[in-house]
């Protein structure tokens, strides 16, 4: 028999108090935040005198001190200019001591489990250590296996315009930087993770991947890849990157699943409810015991992020991200195990077509305690609780199941999430169906949280959505939304020849659809932040050129041919991305990155414009041009009076009054009724023409 055992990243003291792993430049020691290594064994600090010392916790003696040897110096420590190590006087920016830990580019100090002072530059490559001096980092260009990433080496991408680093940090994790000019970003990826990628015949590289794995724009992605080719992790990645093949059907939520069967933020419950094996929406696969609400064991996998769990045909238990790369397994493939059991003793059993077992999970004591009533299938009944465990529909395509320790969340087959809900603070709360029929959050200890909704008798997943119904089938809430009680019949009114009879049947009178303006800017930018302008009587090509673009910068493709196609260019913060979309005779531009419509008067020249820019503050710059002059605008330091006839219609089409108010609630309906166009989703998701401008 093989047990199964949860991979556990050891703590470390350095865990365990509020410490810094490095020291950014200009930025003084704390005397309570002091910089320690990775073990915890040395600490950076200050001793009773004020002077910076590294302290060997072991031993309690002093490895180094800040001054000259039997001269110590007191005062605050820092990575000052001239890229030294040096101490400033106390509350004050004069140096009093400068060491000879300095290196030209230095941006950080970290502190090594040797005892050892270094240097990182903006990289967060090693330049220099105490112990040997100046260090030269090397690059590996492009490409590399993640084991060759040390702290003298690193893997970069540099073009003109941006520059892209992979570095390790001393305890493991890996330093991702994306810098263009002056801005950037940074981000780190966890050890364990690294450790698993750490694969023989496997390569960290960029690709130009779908962005989160959908269709749409390409980006260029950090990905893992092996011989072949085949993407096996990428950057960013929490929807699904490979497609996700067929799998058996089982009973949801129920103590087994058979080979060839899948666990996606699903769960298996013991027969009397007592323990719960989960595929959470972080990767991980836990163990819990229901009745004392304590994790028993986990195949260590947090770090993987949302994939699946299956059951092989061959017989191996296999913990997968979203690119199907397997991150954990049981070993077990071609021993014969053909289901997966969950025992109410807390055993986890795969067992063989004779019943025998072939490997278990045996990490707790043996514990026959039942746990809350226990819900199956794709219903929560009254007096039932769902407490770290899932509904799914009968089809397997909408789960309900907890996100963390405190969210839970329905969640459709490609990801997204249909609603959630958060269960509080405290572990260990759960969403219950009490016997009154309100469905409530109640805390580990039976105190109501929140009240969702009710009173009804039972909670259903279906394809899509979670319903709340009675026991007639009224739907009295539906995906966190209240659902109105239907109307009592109408009254049936006199005929018309006074009769009192029904009369013929009088047709419903029609009602105009409600016109939508946004609709159209979601395939492309979103309703967060954007830029558009419509400019009367002027073709797509010379809107362009009014903007700024050079013929030769002018292509044709759809909206995310143009994202991709800076992504492959390597296009800047200081790039202006815009597609011009033909209206009829007018133009619609509308830009990925920038402002340039309210700002471009020639736009207008011999015609009328109007252009909207909503920045992610939510402020509001609306503009209206005609002949290359502003002729209103109602942004928040323009004018409240609208000045010309086409807003006043619009307004009055709008039933406002206010030009600044209208322009800030409802951007876009200003726009386009000042404009006179309408446009649709089916206008900007074809073929348009598209320009990468640099800007000044």
């Amino acid at each position: 028999m093989i047990c199964g055992v949860g991979s556990q990243r050891p703590v470390h003291p350095a865990d365990e108090e509020e410490t810094m792993r490095n020291l950014i430049q200009f930025e003084r020691l704390r005397e309570d935040e002091p910089l320690l290594s990775p073990s915890g064994r040395y600490k950076l600090c200050y001793d009773g005198e004020g002077v910076a010392i590294v302290l060997d916790t072991h031993t309690g003696g002093a490895v180094w001190r800040a001054g000259e040897e039997g001269r110590p110096v007191a005062g605050d420590l820092l990575l000052g200019d001239r890229d030294a190590v040096q101490v400033e006087a106390p509350g004050e920016l004069r140096t009093v001591w400068r060491s000879p830990i300095a290196a030209e580019g230095a941006r950080s100090l970290i502190l090594t489990d040797t005892g050892d002072l270094e240097l990182l530059n903006g990289d967060g490559a090693r330049i220099y250590t105490s112990r040997s001096g100046p260090v030269e980092p090397r690059p590996l260009r492009n490409s590399a296996p993640v084991a060759a990433i040390t702290a003298d080496t690193f893997l970069v991408r540099e073009t003109a315009k941006w520059r892209r680093t992979v570095t390790r940090e001393q305890d493991g994790p890996l330093r991702l930087s994306r810098h263009h000019k002056s801005s950037g970003l940074i981000s780190y990826l966890p050890a364990p993770l690294v450790r698993w990628m750490e694969q023989e015949g496997t390569v960290l590289t960029w690709r130009m991947l779908p962005d989160d794995g959908r269709p749409g724009p390409r980006a260029r992605t950090l990905c893992l890849e092996d011989s072949d080719g085949t993407v096996l992790w990428a950057e960013g990645s929490w929807e699904q990157g490979a497609d996700l093949p067929p799998a058996e059907p089982h009973g949801h939520a129920g103590p087994e699943l058979g080979a060839g069967g899948r666990l996606r933020n699903q769960s298996l419950t013991s027969a009397s409810g007592a323990h719960t094996l989960t595929h959470r929406f972080d990767g991980n696969l836990v163990l819990y015991c229901d009745a004392t609400l304590r994790v028993v064991w986990s195949a260590g996998t947090d770090w993987a992020g949302p994939g699946w769990t299956e059951l092989t045909g061959d017989g191996e238990l296999t913990v997968r991200n979203v690119w199907g790369a397997a991150v954990w397994s049981s070993g077990t493939a071609g021993a014969g195990g053909s289901r997966l059991v969950v025992r109410d003793d807390g055993r986890v059993a795969l067992l063989d077509a004779g019943g025998t077992e072939v490997w278990a999970i045996d990490a707790h004591t043996s514990c026959a305690e039942a746990g809350p009533a226990v819900a199956r299938g794709s219903v929560l009944r009254r007096g039932q609780t769902l407490l770290r465990r899932s509904l799914t529909s009968a089809d397997g395509s909408t789960v309900l199941g907890h996100r963390d320790e405190h969210r839970l969340a329905l969640i459709a087959d490609d990801g997204t999430w249909i609603w959630w809900t958060y269960l509080g603070d405290a572990e260990g709360a759960a969403l219950c169906l009490d016997e009154d029929g309100m469905l409530r959050i109640r805390g580990a200890d039976g105190a109501v949280v929140r009240e969702e909704a009710g009173p009804a008798d039972e909670l259903r997943v279906e394809p899509g959505e979670i319903l709340l119904c009675r026991a007639d089938g009224a739907v009295v809430w539906r995906n966190g939304e209240p659902v109105d009680e239907p109307e009592p019949a109408p009254a049936v009114p006199p005929s018309r020849d006074g009769s009192g009879g029904a009369g013929p049947e009088l047709p419903e009178p029609e009602t105009a659809p409600e016109e939508d303006f946004t609709a159209w800017l979601e395939p492309l930018t979103g309703d967060l932040t954007y830029c558009v302008t419509v400019i009367h009587d002027t073709a797509p090509g010379e809107a362009l050129r009014r903007l700024g673009a050079e013929p030769g910068q002018i292509t044709a493709g759809t909206w995310d041919e143009l994202l991709t196609r800076g992504e492959a260019e390597d296009s800047g913060d200081d790039d202006l991305l815009v597609a011009a979309f033909a209206l009829g005779p007018h133009t619609l531009l509308v830009e990925d990155n920038g402002r340039a419509g309210v700002v471009h008067a020639e736009l207008s020249r011999g015609t009328f414009a109007v252009a909207l820019y909503e920045a992610f503050s939510g402020a509001t710059t609306f503009r209206v041009f005609r002949d290359g002059e502003v002729v209103a605008d109602h942004s928040e330091n323009g004018g409240a009076e609208p000045t010309i006839p086409e807003v006043r219609a619009a307004l009055a089409a709008m039933g406002a009054d206010d030009a600044q108010d209208a322009a800030f609630e409802d951007g876009l309906e200003l726009l386009c009724r000042t404009a006179g166009v309408r446009p649709t989703v089916a206008d900007v998701t074809g073929t348009a023409l598209g320009a990468i401008i640099p800007m000044p």
